[in-house]
């Protein structure tokens, strides 16, 4: 750690949680390092862009921040938005990219033969000690293999893992399949998840985006090993400009304009959204639904004779302004729920799943728009009722939705990990 000036951040939360703090830091630099599956400007899912915004935020406010991350092909060091990156090419018998092309079988086999990737431990050992950060950020880690966190350990190094999916539980990072969830988990993600249990021991603290996620991992024994004051809920940061004024309200007999932003698929609740708008009156009211998946086909052939259009890929801007309420309810525990966020911060207001953090965002910012997960009749009851009511956003829930996402801008939520890290070190000294 070095000397800097000081400087001084305060974080706050609403409510009584374990994550209420008002923190003031700043007085070292940390050489920290983040190492992900992907690092923008590849990218595939969020958690890497999540660790770019963090990275990138924590090295303007002074930090010596590096990123490193798997490549197709060997690169050079470089830097990106003020970040050191430092690539590792893939030494895993499929590009991340490329897998979903290939039959379950040689799919399994890939997943094999990463989870006990032991050259890439070694390139990352020698990378460790090139770097010599202070700090080990880790995050998505489903092309990575976990000895690399003992590969930290044994150097002394500290490690914080993020925690933005089921991979340590899950092949598929999601704990479900064929239409439900994984309850028990399949005998495939039990073995393989086996091998990464031990490892993950080397961590010294973990930080989940959302208590859901973190309360999973518990129920399945991970992360027992640290004390709670070493196991935190830390939300994803987001970009999003706050809205500044009430949206306008649809014209007067216009008809009610629905609308599902995501990956059409069986578990973002795609099927029970369709079945609950056979429901609804047979006029006055429309639905868009865009995103693309596997089942789409099959999705449009269930909408039949419906006032639902598939939209197909979008840009979320646009098409969050042309909708009246976003409908938001997966089936699956859903880690985090960047579309509910997108949504109020176009001025949208949002039928969402009581569950999880998505519900948490709701009840936060606009109660009493949450359904059960799957409950048709209770989704057809509240489109009916939105259709029905003012959906407009109202003074108080701009200003809801100005607190959440002030909460959650970049330099916020990094500083709250610079925060983890320094408790670590201090506990190290």
């Amino acid at each position: 750690m070095r000397n800097r000036p000081l400087i001084a951040i305060s974080i706050w939360r609403d409510g009584s949680n374990a994550n209420s703090l008002s923190i003031q830091f700043g007085l070292i630099t940390i050489r920290i390092l983040h190492l992900s599956s992907l690092y923008p400007p590849a990218s595939i899912g969020g958690a890497e862009k999540v660790a770019a915004m963090v990275a990138q935020a924590q090295a303007a406010a002074g930090h010596e921040v590096f990123a490193t991350s798997l490549t197709r092909e060997p690169q050079p060091a470089g830097h990106r938005a003020g970040v050191a990156t430092r690539p590792l090419p893939s030494r895993n018998p499929l590009w991340i990219a490329d897998s979903a092309n290939y039959p379950a079988p040689v799919r399994l086999a890939n997943k094999v033969a990463t989870i006990f990737n032991f050259r890439t431990a070694g390139q990352f050992g020698a990378l460790l000690d090139d770097v010599r950060p202070d700090v080990l950020h880790t995050h998505s880690m489903v092309e990575l293999p976990a000895s690399v966190w003992d590969v930290a350990r044994r150097r002394g190094i500290p490690i914080v893992h993020t925690l933005h999916d089921y991979d340590l539980l899950c092949v598929r990072a999601a704990l479900f399949k064929d239409g439900r969830k994984c309850e028990p988990r399949h005998l495939a993600c039990r073995v393989l998840s086996a091998a990464k249990h031990g490892p993950h021991r080397s961590i010294d603290l973990v930080a989940a985006v959302s208590q859901t996620v973190l309360d999973k991992h518990l129920e399945h024994g991970l992360f027992t090993h640290l004390p709670p004051e070493r196991r935190h809920v830390a939300w994803n940061p987001v970009r999003f400009d706050a809205p500044t004024a009430p949206r306008t309200g649809r014209q007067p007999g216009a008809a009610f304009r629905f609308g599902y932003l995501g990956r059409v698929v069986e578990e973002k609740g795609v099927a029970a959204l369709i079945a609950a708008c056979r429901l609804l009156p047979a006029q006055g009211w429309s639905l868009t639904i865009a995103g693309e998946g596997p089942d789409r086909a099959r999705f449009e052939s269930l909408a039949h004779g419906l006032p639902i259009t598939f939209a197909g890929q979008v840009d979320a801007a646009s098409f969050l302004a042309g909708i009246d309420t976003l409908v938001c309810l997966p089936l699956w525990d859903e880690p985090f729920g960047l579309t509910t966020l997108e949504a109020y911060a176009a001025g949208c207001r949002v039928i969402g799943t009581t569950q999880g953090v998505i519900g948490q965002f709701v009840a936060r910012v606009d109660p009493g728009w949450t359904v059960v997960p799957g409950d048709v009749a209770a989704l057809a009851a509240t489109m009916i009722r939105a259709i029905e009511a003012d959906t407009t956003q109202n003074a108080s829930i701009l200003n809801s939705t100005n607190r959440l996402l002030q909460e959650l801008q970049p330099n916020i939520v990094a500083a709250r990990y610079i925060v983890y890290y320094e408790q670590l070190l201090a506990s190290a000294a």
